[in-house]
């Protein structure tokens, strides 16, 4: 009786000093941070921004505005490279041209499917009559904050789904009319829906009860783990003509980036944020040092950085309760779709090649995660983080995973070991905080990211304690998990029903303290030798090697850059034994800038090799224009920064080749940088330079499909 009652002293103690443990998280951030930092555990960016684009203002003057004569156009009319970086510097003649390649280099593909165990039914799509009149307007009576959909030209048709995958009886009248307008909800098992518009409708917008609807894009048959829901990404949801629908866009989502944007502009977060922004100019003028701080055009880019680092802060909050686990997109850039317009998270090093998602999980509960891999997913691969750096506690890869006829899983999430012979199977360990999820996509036209499901099987009930983020606190995060008793007691204070932003935000502020300490370690990685610690020059790039910051199968050779309007930075890369790299620019903050309207960032698959099977990569904060109007297929603007940070990062390492890549750097004038480019160097007219930019373009609206983004 005694040590039960001095057991639920501490259980009630711990509850109600959630926020001083949170406070401890500062020290930890319970690994997101650190998963974030993608070079691949990271990311943050563009300032708060409301739901509203009327709240945006109006969008700033270019960067550098320049005379026809300053931007370099011709007699016979203007320069078509101009706009993309600084003003183009006409250069003397080049090595003679060499054609744009066309067939890109691949990352290979080689999962092992072997899943018969698993036979989970395909997804079919069909074709399914035009949207009616009637239906678009009962849609819109669902939530005059909808966003207006693209157009239409087919549905996937309704599933036969389980009476028990299909949402509960509509709470509000504007709900009901669209139900009764589209057919209504299945009544018995196996009836199919009859109307995949109402999906589609429900899962965009937001009711005005706050609650989201997520249509069935799948149902594992009996036979396997568990029947879940994935939607509305795949079949339920608007498939313009061409274009498919982004696993990424789940009502979970939407709802996390509505509040996230909340959080980040409480009143708590907002004192913040300018806390922030002061230790980040102490910092970068001591790690920027040797070129004498932050330059303007970066110091003028700290409250974006700042800003992007809020809502990534935020999106910690929104996957803190891992009794209610919840798969979240972040380290994103800004964009808008489904009626909101979301503030960038990128933070630590984002790279534009890679979706990353999280989700929060605890040693006392149990977890099934299911969803499709792909045909054209080289690089997944699924992260259990730990403690109190994020530390890699397993890894499970896409070509590892057992997969069934139509490349669907099934991954169990616990505390115990794999079984024998059980492939798909993520061990927890009690420190265990979150499981990072990425998809590394080399190539923007053709890849895609996982779809994605995650359900607790087991565990104790929903609590305060589970919800204000109590299993991520360390040290007694553990102690609970680990302790039936100490578990049960602590549930037995319900949730809240809801967290209100002002709350959050407080919490928010205690994870944000963390940004001191990880915007130092993170900048330290580009400006400092990891040999003696000290500062090194700019414009030094070498060999690259693992950094305990980073992903566990990653190598990064990173540095920071100092060019004038008339230099270039100039890589010799060869992967050697890795299939991936990728070369993405970022300011002194460690954030990519605008990446899908500049090509600021190349990888293998877009970048063009030289014969010998190297890559030899141009990074200016001027484009390089040739007398005969070519310029330099690979590229890489700073738009417009002269300062900067890079990471280079490797993937998909081969262990058993014995090379590993390399890296070597030189700066030049641009005035030689003809004498310095390898014979065979690929070259690009004006046409093909305006092609690139579109694809790269479609490319990165793939990501946030059927919402092509303008901004």
């Amino acid at each position: 009786m005694v040590e039960a009652t001095k057991a639920g002293r501490l259980a009630w103690r711990g509850s109600a000093a959630l926020c001083l443990g949170l406070f401890l998280t500062v020290g930890s951030g319970w690994g997101i941070s650190q998963a974030e930092a993608d070079s691949n555990d990271s990311a943050t960016a563009s300032s708060a921004r409301s739901s509203s684009k009327a709240e945006r203002g109006p969008k700033p003057a270019a960067r550098n505005p320049v005379s026809k004569a300053a931007r370099g156009d011709s007699a016979v009319g203007p320069n078509p490279f101009n706009g993309r970086g600084r003003s183009p510097v006409r250069l003397p003649a080049r090595p003679e041209s060499t054609p744009p390649q066309r067939d890109k280099p691949s990352v290979p593909t080689e999962f092992n499917a072997t899943a018969a165990a698993l036979s989970l039914p395909p997804q079919v799509e069909t074709a399914h009559p035009p949207l009616t009149e009637a239906a678009n307007t009962a849609a819109a009576a669902v939530s005059s904050a909808a966003a207006e959909p693209p157009s239409v030209t087919a549905l996937a048709p309704a599933a036969a789904v389980p009476t028990a995958a299909v949402p509960p009886e509509p709470s509000t009248p504007a709900a009901a009319q669209a139900l009764t307008a589209t057919g209504g909800w299945a009544r018995d098992a196996g009836a199919p829906l009859q109307s995949t518009m109402l999906w589609t409708m429900l899962a965009g917008t937001r009711s005005d009860s706050g609650r989201r609807y997520s249509g069935a894009a799948f149902t594992p048959q009996a036979a396997a783990t568990t029947s879940l829901t994935v939607g509305p990404a795949d079949a339920t949801a608007l498939q313009p003509a061409g274009q498919s629908v982004s696993p990424l866009g789940t009502p979970e989502q939407t709802a996390a980036e509505d509040a996230a944007m909340r959080t980040a502009r409480s009143l708590p977060m907002l004192v913040m944020k300018g806390v922030l922004n002061l230790g980040w100019r102490i910092i970068g003028a001591n790690q920027f040092a040797m070129v004498g701080g932050p330059d303007q055009a970066n110091l003028d880019a700290l409250g974006q950085a700042v800003d992007e680092w809020a809502m990534a802060t935020a999106f910690q909050l929104m996957i803190l309760n891992s009794n209610e686990p919840t798969i979240v997109t972040q380290v994103a850039p800004p964009h808008d779709w489904y009626g909101l317009d979301v503030t960038g998270s990128r933070i630590l090093y984002d790279n534009p090649d890679t979706i990353y998602r999280f989700v929060g999980v605890n040693y006392a509960s149990e977890y099934v995660i299911t969803g499709r891999l792909p045909e054209n997913d080289p690089q997944a691969s699924f992260s259990v983080l730990t403690g109190t750096t994020g530390t890699t506690a397993a890894v499970l890869n896409g070509d590892q995973l057992e997969l069934g006829p139509d490349r669907t899983f099934v991954i169990t999430v616990s505390g115990e070991a794999a079984q024998p012979g059980q492939s798909n199977h993520l061990q927890i360990t009690p420190d265990t905080t979150l499981i990072a999820i990425r998809d590394t996509l080399a190539d923007w036209s053709t890849e895609d990211p996982m779809t994605l499901a995650i359900h607790r099987t087991a565990g104790p009930p929903n609590s305060l304690f589970s919800q204000l983020g109590g299993f991520a606190i360390p040290v007694i995060g553990a102690a609970v998990a680990q302790s039936p008793l100490l578990t049960a007691l602590v549930s037995l204070i319900p949730p809240l029903p809801s967290v209100p932003p002002i709350l959050r935000g407080t919490l928010g502020t205690l994870l944000m303290l963390r940004g001191f300490s990880q915007e130092a370690i993170y900048i330290k990685v580009a400006t400092t030798d990891p040999d003696t610690g000290q500062l090194k020059a700019p414009n030094v790039f070498t060999d690259p090697i693992g950094n305990a910051s980073f992903l566990a199968t990653q190598l990064q050779s990173a540095g920071y850059f100092q060019l004038a309007d008339d230099q270039a930075l100039v890589l010799t890369i060869n992967p050697n034994n890795a299939a991936y790299f990728g070369v993405p620019v970022t300011n002194d903050w460690t954030i990519t800038d605008n990446y899908w309207d500049e090509q600021t960032s190349l990888n293998i698959a877009q970048a063009r090799s030289n014969p010998d099977g190297s890559y030899t990569i141009v990074v200016s904060p001027t484009e390089p224009v040739f007398d005969d109007d070519s310029s330099v297929w690979n590229w890489v603007s700073t738009n417009g920064l002269n300062q900067g940070t890079i990471s280079i990062r490797f993937q998909a390492i081969d262990t058993n080749l014995p090379d590993n890549p390399t890296v070597s750097s030189q700066v030049v004038t641009l005035s030689d940088l003809a004498s310095v480019l390898p014979a065979g160097t690929t070259f690009v007219t004006p046409a093909e330079r305006a092609a690139q930019l579109a694809t790269r373009k479609e490319g990165f609206n793939r990501r946030f499909a059927p919402y092509p983004q303008t901004a």
